[in-house]
C-alpha cells in the first residue's frame, strides 16, 4: 500500500512540476517517438511492459495541425473535398441544431496520449503532448461545437487507479476506460442537457482474457516479444435493456461505440461505453455504430435511418458522436455534404 501511494505521489509530481523548457523538450521527444512508430512495417508498435500501439495512431499524432489548409498535407483521404474534418463537423452541428438536436463530439484520444510513458525507447512523464488536438478543439468550441475532451479525465484517472484505461494489446479503450468516460459524460448530460431516467441498473465486475488486434498482428512479426493475450476487467451492466430506438439520445461513431458491447470479436456484451452510459444516466440509449470509419459512414447510416423513419429525428434530443481521434487524419474522408434527412 505504501509503495502504491509513493508511486502515485511521484506520478503527480512528475505530471505537475515541469518547467516550460522541459515541457517543450518532452513534447519534441514525444513527436519524434510517434514519427518513428509511424514507420513501423506492421500495424503494431511494441512499447514497454507489453503495451502495444497502433501505427496509424502514431502517424496521426506526428502529423501536427490537420485542419484547414493543413488537411491537404495530413489527410489520408485522396479527394481534396473530403480532407478537412473541421468543415464536416461544424456543418453537421448546425444541421442538427436546425432540428433542435444537440451534438456532443466525443473523440477518443490515441493510447499514446494517455500512456506516453509506455512508448518504446523514450522516458516521458505523463503529461499532455497533443497540442494540435487541443488547438482543434478550441476552434470547434468557438464555432459552437460542444467537445467533450476526455484527455484530462483519463490522465487524472491514471493517478487514482492502476487499472488500464486502454487495452494493452488492442486499439480500443478498456471497459474500465469506458466506465470512466461514461460516468463523467453522464454528469455533463444531466447538467447541461437535462436528460436522465429512472431505470435501475447494476454493474458487475469480472475478468476475461482477450486477444486484441495489436497482439494478433504482432504474432506473425519477426522478433515479436508481445504476449498472445491479456486479462482485462469487464464492467457488465445488468437490470434491463440498455438500448432503445425510442431513446432521446443517439450514439453514433466507429467501433468505440461497439467494443465490449456487442460481443463476438468485440469481446463482450453490455460492458462497453453505450451500456455504461445508459447505466449512469438510468435510461437506455440508441446506438448506430460502424466497424469502419466513424467520420462519414456513421453519418450516412443516420441519414438512411431518418429517410426510413419520419419520426426518427423528432424523437432525438442529443447526438453523441464518438470515434477515435486518429480519424481526423486517417479516415477515408470527411464529407461535409452528408445530410441528416
Amino acid at each position: 500500500m505504501i509503495i502504491k501511494h509513493l508511486k502515485l505521489f511521484i506520478g503527480i509530481l512528475t505530471f505537475v512540476f515541469l518547467s516550460p523548457a522541459t515541457a517543450q523538450e518532452n513534447s519534441t521527444t514525444f513527436m519524434e517517438a510517434c514519427r518513428k512508430g509511424a514507420q513501423s512495417p506492421t500495424i503494431t508498435v511494441a512499447g514497454k511492459e507489453n503495451w502495444a500501439f497502433l501505427k496509424s495512431e502514431l502517424r496521426f499524432l506526428s502529423a501536427g495541425d490537420f485542419w484547414g489548409e493543413n488537411a491537404a498535407k495530413t489527410s489520408q483521404a485522396k479527394d481534396p473535398k473530403v480532407q478537412d474534418p473541421l468543415a464536416a463537423i461544424t456543418v453537421y452541428q448546425k444541421a442538427l441544431a436546425a432540428e433542435n438536436i444537440d451534438l456532443i463530439l466525443l473523440p477518443i484520444p490515441p493510447k499514446a496520449v494517455i500512456y506516453p510513458d509506455k512508448l518504446p525507447d523514450v522516458n516521458l512523464p505523463v503529461a499532455r503532448y497533443d497540442q494540435s488536438l487541443q488547438r482543434f478543439y478550441d476552434i470547434l468550441r468557438k464555432q459552437g461545437v460542444q467537445v467533450f475532451d476526455v484527455t484530462p479525465l483519463l490522465i487524472n484517472a491514471r493517478k487514482n487507479s492502476d487499472e488500464p484505461l486502454y487495452c494493452l494489446g488492442d486499439s480500443h479503450y478498456s471497459s474500465y476506460g469506458c466506465k470512466v468516460i461514461a460516468e463523467a459524460l453522464a454528469k455533463e448530460i444531466q447538467k447541461s442537457h437535462k436528460l436522465s431516467g429512472k431505470q435501475k441498473y447494476t454493474t458487475e465486475k469480472n475478468n476475461i482474457r482477450i486477444t486484441g488486434d495489436l497482439y494478433k498482428a504482432a504474432q506473425n512479426s519477426s522478433g515479436n516479444t508481445l504476449p498472445k493475450d491479456e486479462s482485462i476487467a469487464l464492467y457488465t451492466v445488468k437490470g434491463g435493456e440498455t438500448k432503445s430506438k425510442e431513446s432521446p439520445i443517439l450514439i453514433l461513431g466507429d467501433s468505440h461505440t461497439l467494443v465490449f458491447d456487442i460481443g463476438a470479436d468485440l469481446f463482450s456484451t453490455n460492458a462497453g461505453f453505450p451500456s455504461l452510459l445508459a447505466a449512469a444516466l438510468k435510461m437506455p440509449v440508441e446506438v448506430m455504430g460502424v466497424r469502419g470509419s466513424g467520420a462519414t459512414p456513421a453519418r450516412i447510416n443516420v441519414y438512411r435511418r431518418s429517410k426510413a423513419d419520419v419520426n426518427f429525428l423528432k424523437q432525438k434530443k442529443l447526438f453523441i458522436w464518438c470515434f477515435s481521434a486518429r480519424e481526423f487524419t486517417e479516415a477515408n474522408g470527411w464529407n461535409a455534404s452528408v445530410p441528416i434527412k
